[in-house]
């Protein structure tokens, strides 16, 4: 009566733990995101998968005790099945995301002198890391539930502001407002020359509360007597040297820090085509005073301060001011539209001998890029006209794909109208 009873008991337990046993549907890619980058892994592709021993009955996968397996044993079958292997996961984290996550803390100390030049000493970075063992679980269940998108766990630990100079005090410069990162790595000396030159125009510069910033009337005239170098630049559908080339790595670091700040932007227009110093892909903002050009408004209870500088191949900006209960979440990118570059295309020129022939541009696809940026401001001040303040920011980027395109010597040549970037 014991053995039949337990037997009963067994198979009771062998039903109830029995799951559908069917192959994993794994995503194609897998995109993880940060606020500052993007990572697409393909995961069929990847080393994430281990063999495993399971029990089967029929089709269906069972569990049991072990002391019991001997009641069951000729009712079920033995199988090696593939499954997520957290263990690889974390292995892959660690080695590929985390160092490039990573990033050590910085405290900074603001001054200013009687005529009006602030210093910074210290970067005011935050420091952050990957929350690897909450980022592992994430992506197992990912990749079990065919999720194909995911925003990564960080730690983040925040740096010490200290505001030596009393002015800057009194115009509610005290911490860390938000702060805006790009990565141009791969630039040529001329455009990293630029790019240092375009941050040290901004590098102090403050915003009064419910001032409109202008990036063109701070920046001011570019050419080679404020510093800049020749450096290639879009010029319609193609690429020329001109001084400033570069400005744009500015100007999209810039907007970042905007976007983070969570103030409204009364001008952006991103680049004609996708560039690849400005990914993820929708977020960039082109600059060529006095058209286009970059604007939004401090809609913060007190000035704000930029920093602005690179550290290796990175270019950043802090804001600086007093922060309020605003929360800024930003959505994307969703991409659609993809095309082909179109076929190769040729132009006479006049600047080079018959016959020589230079490239103009190379080949990159068209797409669209949407981002979504919901800000909440949590206090009880309504606009006057829609009773709200919060709002919900659809950034829409059109890129055009362009050919491999080439000028060819010719002795005269009709110019054509442009549309023109740094």
């Amino acid at each position: 009566m014991r053995l039949f009873s337990r037997l009963f008991f067994t198979l009771t337990l062998f039903f109830l733990l029995a799951s559908s046993c069917y192959a994993l549907n794994i995503p194609d890619t897998l995109v993880l995101k940060t606020d500052f980058k993007i990572w697409t892994i393909k995961p069929k592709s990847a080393d994430f998968y281990s063999e495993y021993n399971k029990a089967f009955f029929k089709n269906l996968e069972v569990k049991t005790l072990s002391e019991d397996i001997p009641l069951i044993e000729n009712l079920i079958n033995h199988g090696l099945v593939e499954g997520v292997d957290i263990i690889k996961i974390r292995q892959y984290l660690e080695s590929k995301i985390a160092p490039e996550v990573f990033r050590e803390r910085e405290d900074v100390t603001i001054d200013m002198d009687e005529e009006g030049n602030v210093t910074f000493e210290g970067s005011g970075l935050s420091g952050r890391r990957l929350d690897v063992g909450k980022a592992s679980i994430m992506i197992k269940h990912a990749l079990e539930h065919n999720v194909d998108y995911l925003n990564l766990p960080l730690i983040r630990e925040y740096s010490q502001v200290t505001v030596l100079n009393e002015d800057l005090k009194q115009m509610g410069i005290q911490e860390l407002f938000s702060s805006g990162e790009t990565d141009f790595s791969g630039s040529p000396y001329n455009r990293i020359s630029n790019i240092n030159v375009g941050l040290s125009k901004f590098n102090g510069h403050i915003i009064k509360p419910g001032e409109e910033f202008v990036f063109g009337n701070v920046l001011g005239q570019v050419g080679p007597e404020t510093g800049y170098k020749q450096e290639l630049v879009i010029k319609g559908d193609q690429t020329v040297p001109e001084y400033g080339g570069g400005l744009c790595q500015v100007s999209t670091t810039t907007y970042r820090a905007i976007l983070a700040a969570g103030f409204p932007v009364t001008m952006r227009k991103n680049h004609s085509y996708a560039v690849s110093y400005y990914t993820p892909h929708g977020l960039d903002a082109t600059v060529y005073p006095p058209s286009p050009d970059l604007k939004f408004i401090n809609d913060s209870p007190a000035h704000i301060l930029m920093q602005a500088f690179t550290i290796g191949n990175k270019a950043y900006y802090n804001f600086y001011g007093t922060k309020d209960k605003r929360e800024v979440y930003m959505i994307g990118p969703y991409y659609s539209g993809w095309t082909s570059p179109p076929p190769k295309k040729t132009k006479q020129s006049e600047k080079l001998a018959p016959g020589e022939v230079k490239i103009l541009g190379h080949a990159v696809p068209g797409l669209s890029a949407t981002w979504y940026r919901h800000v909440l401001y949590n206090d009880e001040e309504i606009d006057e006209n829609t009773g709200v303040r919060d709002f919900l920011e659809t950034i829409f980027s059109k890129y055009q794909a362009r050919p491999d395109y080439y000028a060819v010597g010719a002795e005269s040549v009709d110019e054509e109208a442009s549309e023109n970037g740094y």
